[in-house]
């Protein structure tokens, strides 16, 4: 009498086919979704604007923010800006006082 296996064949084969239709489904599903996004209009991404005259534009900047730092001006109604000079000034005359 030949010995009784303790594996069955039947289940085996069940177990592969289990696995086999899972890849199978998952290689399926992947390529749906890459056809999708493939598909898919992609947003148009400008590039950023170049200068032209950098040293120019860098000179008529630094001039400007001079001007506002020796300069004094109303802001709005209820401020004011004056050169830094006098500001650093009237605050080391108030700690002295």
């Amino acid at each position: 009498m030949p010995e009784r296996s303790d594996i069955s064949l039947r289940a085996l084969a069940a177990g592969a086919a289990i696995i086999v239709a899972g890849i199978a489904l998952s290689i399926g599903a992947a390529a749906l979704l890459a056809t999708h996004v493939a598909n898919v209009e992609k947003p148009q991404i400008e590039g950023a604007a170049l200068q032209t005259a950098a040293p120019q534009d860098l000179a008529s900047f630094t001039r400007e923010k001079n001007a506002r730092l020796a300069g004094s001006g109303r802001v709005d109604d209820q401020h004011v800006h004056i050169p830094i000079e006098r500001a650093m000034r009237i605050l080391a005359e108030r700690r002295s006082q």
